[in-house]
């Protein structure tokens, strides 16, 4: 994988079991070091860091190019965040066949190593880097790290603190079960006030410039369904009144799976947010699918924009896009069903949040 930080580089499948403890020091804060540990277990790694604001833990397989990371803050209970990326061989991992040693050998913790050059994207590298560096033991075991930027600069590093090679239970490198579980993601953090009249259930159907959308509303959630016409599909399905969302994604090159629930400090009040409170009013109006609708600003960023025309309970009847760095998109809805609408509709088709379609096995 590209992020060396969350799988050790590899250069054989045939690497013994192993414990190892590292300190790391990182690019933007060079005074301080934190502390990661990494267990191996026939190709499949768990790494685990810890910061003041949290532990990230991450799951994954150099060779099978996936990665599974978590992030739980110290005030939570539980995983808030989740990602998950499968990428195509040398689309974005690390092309070992252009892997070359650089350096010479050093001795961190007595242990012996390599040097190796990580090959990751060096068209967008240039004269300036980041270079990666990793260094191997005589059976393969990444013991240390470093970036350089120009080929000189230090970067960042991680150094060894202790290496035990030992057998690992296969246990020991799968994810929790629960993190392939939508109803852990989308478990309610509170009780919701009473569906608003103005917001009903529906379902859309939308056509834009370079895709479609499937769009259902269950208060408080949302959900879409998108199909590319260059073959990308993505399922998201979010809480309109929390930081509480999932999606699952794939093109001809990556699959990723995202998932947030708030944390605990950042979890509203018992109090619900004013509906009322919404985007800015454009001051015109259209008409689509017999029906009339206002024009809002819905999302307004430094490189991007969002505008609806939203009919009186809230269905966007047109979607434009707007965007400084790429094209935009505009979707007019060719079908609107006011109906009940179950979360469960909403939710992702299973073969794409199984774990084993990821390559993983899970633990209870």
């Amino acid at each position: 994988m590209g992020n060396a930080d969350d799988i050790p580089f590899f250069v054989s499948r045939d690497v013994p079991d192993y414990r190892v403890l590292m300190t790391v020091r990182e690019a933007d804060r060079p005074p301080n070091t934190h502390l990661r540990s990494v267990i191996h277990h026939h190709g499949w790694t768990r790494v685990e860091e810890h910061w003041s604001q949290g532990t990230r833990v991450s799951y994954g397989s150099f060779f099978d190019n996936v990665l599974l990371s978590t992030w739980k803050p110290h005030d939570d209970e539980d995983v808030t965040d989740m990602t998950i990326t499968n990428v195509a061989p040398l689309r974005r991992g690390i092309s070992v066949k252009n892997t070359k040693e650089v350096g010479t050998a050093i001795h961190p913790a007595g242990e012996a190593c390599k040097w190796w050059e990580i090959i990751d994207k060096p068209e967008l590298k240039g004269t300036f880097g980041p270079f990666a560096y990793s260094c191997l033991s005589h059976d393969g075991i990444e013991v240390a790290t470093k970036g350089l930027i120009k080929r000189k600069e230090p970067y960042g590093e991680t150094q060894l603190v202790k290496l035990e090679r030992t057998p690992v239970e296969e246990s020991e490198v799968r994810p929790p079960k629960r993190l392939f579980d939508p109803a852990f993601w989308l478990k309610p953090l509170r009780h919701y006030p009473k569906r608003p009249a103005n917001l009903p259930d529906f379902e859309a159907r939308m056509i834009g410039d370079r895709s479609e959308k499937r769009v259902l509303r269950h208060y408080p959630w949302r959900f879409e369904e998108e199909h590319s016409k260059d073959g990308r599909v993505v399922f998201s399905v979010w809480n309109m009144l929390d930081d509480q969302n999932l999606t699952v994604g794939y093109s001809k090159t990556e699959r990723y799976f995202e998932a947030r629930r708030s944390s605990i400090d950042l979890r509203p009040s018992s109090n619900p947010i004013g509906v009322e409170i919404g985007p800015t009013d454009l001051k015109k109006n259209g008409r689509y699918l017999g029906e009339s609708c206002a024009w809002f600003e819905t999302t307004h960023l430094a490189d991007a924009g969002r505008s609806e025309c939203l009919t009186p309970d809230g269905v966007a009847l047109k979607v434009e896009f707007s965007s400084w760095v790429g094209l935009g998109e505009n979707y007019t809805a060719v079908e609107v069903k006011r109906r009940p609408v179950d979360l469960k509709e909403m939710i992702p088709p299973p073969e794409l949040i199984d774990p084993s379609s990821w390559g993983f096995t899970v633990s209870d």
